[in-house]
């Protein structure tokens, strides 16, 4: 009996044990979850935008920088880094002040040109052939890297009106690439947007959610969709004529009903701070146009559990081009069709969709010969 006793003695006391060291480790759990609440909370109240109005950091611009970027392997180039340069608000140029600024261009990594230096960006090209022929007309580079329409129709919002004296004689908006990416039903900026619901209300404040966005963005971009900045061999792709798919009204009718949606938004800001809008398709190297024939890069790749090759890519994004030319023409702006012209090669891309300084060279003196006979 008395063994009975003593067994039972011990478990009882191994039990009580077990439960007083998960006591203590909860204590432990809870408190560490109270530190990091805390932490989180005081990350937000300076981070966030609950007690400020400063939404800038939402946008990822980056302010009053001046950086060296290592190119090495991405392109050939005369020095193994280039300077890029940001101004206290957020913009690349070489104007003095934001009244200067004739020409606001607005995109995403293929405007921002992270990897293009100073002095050599299309922007800059276009205000050299300008400046040629007698026009100082100043040009300022508001791309943000990884911004589509939805950012777009946020700076003028969060970002341009904190700009003092900006008032550009024109918007060029260099877009399609990011949006073709785009979830279908996204409604971040369309009319369908409850700005003070509570999911929205957090999308706009929390420094914790924009930081797990940009995470997600790097890693739709660069790692799914395979378009972030990474030196890319085209040599080593082959090239189809035949598309993957026949129809294309499924995946993208919904898509390309709010993407409708945003230019018209875009176009009405721009108006409202009077503005005339400026749109310009984005040439990429999934695909090449060679004697009026479209070849694509040969590869496989999912868009909506669709497979897709470059053929593909082409014919949906000449759909999003032609909503770009449609709502252009609606609102009396300016189109320009970069996209469709054949001087496009592969030594102007360091990756499909980035360009080298010879193809934003390229590019200023396509959009100087048509601008030339709109920019009085």
């Amino acid at each position: 009996m008395d063994k009975h006793r003593l067994t039972l003695k011990i478990i009882f006391k191994s039990v009580f044990m077990t439960l007083l060291k998960i006591k203590n480790l909860l204590k432990i759990v809870f408190f560490n979850i109270i530190i990091l609440l805390i932490g989180i909370l005081i990350l937000e109240v300076i981070f966030g935008n609950w007690i400020k109005h400063d939404n800038l950091n939402l946008l990822n611009i980056p302010r009053s920088i001046s950086m060296k970027y290592n190119i090495e392997g991405l392109y050939p180039y005369h020095s193994k880094t280039i300077t890029y340069t940001r101004d206290k608000y957020g913009l690349r140029g070489s104007f003095n002040s934001p009244d200067e600024i004739d020409i606001l261009t607005v995109g995403g990594s293929t405007t921002d040109q992270r990897y293009i230096s100073d002095g050599e960006t299309w922007q800059d090209i276009l205000q050299k052939e300008f400046k040629k022929i007698g026009k100082d007309i100043m040009l300022a580079n508001a791309g943000i890297d990884g911004q589509s329409t939805y950012g777009h129709i946020k700076n003028f919002e969060w970002w341009f009106p904190n700009i003092p004296k900006l008032e550009p004689k024109y918007i060029l908006f260099y877009i399609g690439i990011n949006d073709f990416y785009v979830n279908e039903g996204n409604g971040f900026d369309n009319i369908y947007y409850k700005k003070n619901s509570i999911r929205n209300i957090i999308k706009e404040k929390s420094a914790l959610y924009y930081f797990l966005r940009t995470l997600a963005g790097i890693y739709k971009a660069q790692i799914k969709n395979k378009i972030g900045h990474r030196s890319i061999n085209v040599n080593n792709y082959n090239w189809t004529t035949i598309p993957l798919c026949k129809s294309y009204d499924k995946i993208l009718k919904i898509r390309v009903k709010e993407y409708s949606e945003r230019l018209e938004i875009l176009c009405s800001q721009t108006k409202k701070i009077g503005s005339i809008p400026i749109f310009v398709t984005q040439p990429t190297y999934k695909y090449k146009i060679d004697k009026g024939e479209i070849f694509g890069i040969d590869e496989k790749n999912l868009y909506d559990n669709i497979q897709i090759n470059g053929v593909d890519y082409y014919n949906m994004m000449r759909i999003f081009d032609d909503v770009i030319f449609n709502i252009s023409n609606k609102n009396n702006s300016y189109f320009i069709d970069a996209a469709k012209s054949n001087i496009w090669q592969s030594n102007d891309f360091y990756d499909l969709a980035h360009m080298t300084p010879g193809g934003a060279r390229k590019l200023g003196n396509l959009l100087f010969e048509k601008l030339k006979l709109i920019i009085k």
